[in-house]
């Protein structure tokens, strides 16, 4: 299998191609029982309007991309931009993270213990309902494994069990701030890869 997480430096793709023999970015060439999806690991000088375009549709953290790019250069994050194939419609967005930047915990990620955490997904509503979800999780599941990551987190309010059913099981539940002291009971799922 192609390398999935090039050096961000030298990642110029605009958007995917359906050929994988051009593009290792290709996501087809993941085994997978949901629908297809290209993806690109973005790069701020093409994408970053897109990734803020993305935030305020879901509504929070649009000012954090330019950070995430940061990040994403300095190994920390990997982000990935989901297209439907063959197509430059862009249907969602996330990325894992290798550290808890902002709380700091070591149960979400740690780059030590090799834990991740899926972070900044998000999936257009038009497109929700239709599996797509499952095949953006299991390209960053892949991009984690190439990060040589043994275990993955997802967190969110603590309704968000529905993860459980991508092979993801609760190891926590805890108050966590959001966006400022907006304090909400959140679950904490993992996955081992």
């Amino acid at each position: 299998m192609a390398d999935l997480v090039p050096d961000p430096a030298q990642t110029t793709l605009a958007v995917c191609t359906a050929d994988s023999r051009s593009n290792p970015m290709h996501s087809q060439e993941l085994v997978s029982s949901y629908p297809p999806l290209d993806y690109v690991i973005p790069n701020a000088e093409d994408h970053q309007e897109l990734m803020v375009k993305m935030r305020k549709a879901c509504g929070w953290d649009k000012g954090l991309v330019p950070l995430w790019f940061e990040q994403q250069k300095e190994g920390s994050r990997v982000m990935a931009l989901f297209y439907l194939p063959d197509t430059t419609t862009a249907v969602g967005m996330g990325g894992v993270e290798m550290q808890d930047f902002e709380h700091g915990d070591k149960d979400v990620a740690d780059p030590l213990t090799k834990r991740g955490c899926v972070v900044s997904l998000f999936l257009y509503k038009k497109y929700r309902g239709k599996s797509y979800l499952g095949r953006m999780l299991e390209i960053c599941e892949e991009i984690a494994r190439q990060k040589e990551l043994k275990t993955l987190t997802i967190y969110g309010l603590s309704k968000a069990r529905g993860y459980e059913k991508f092979g993801y099981q609760t190891f926590k539940m805890e108050d966590r701030e959001y966006s400022g002291n907006n304090i909400k009971n959140t679950r904490f799922l993992q996955k081992t890869l």
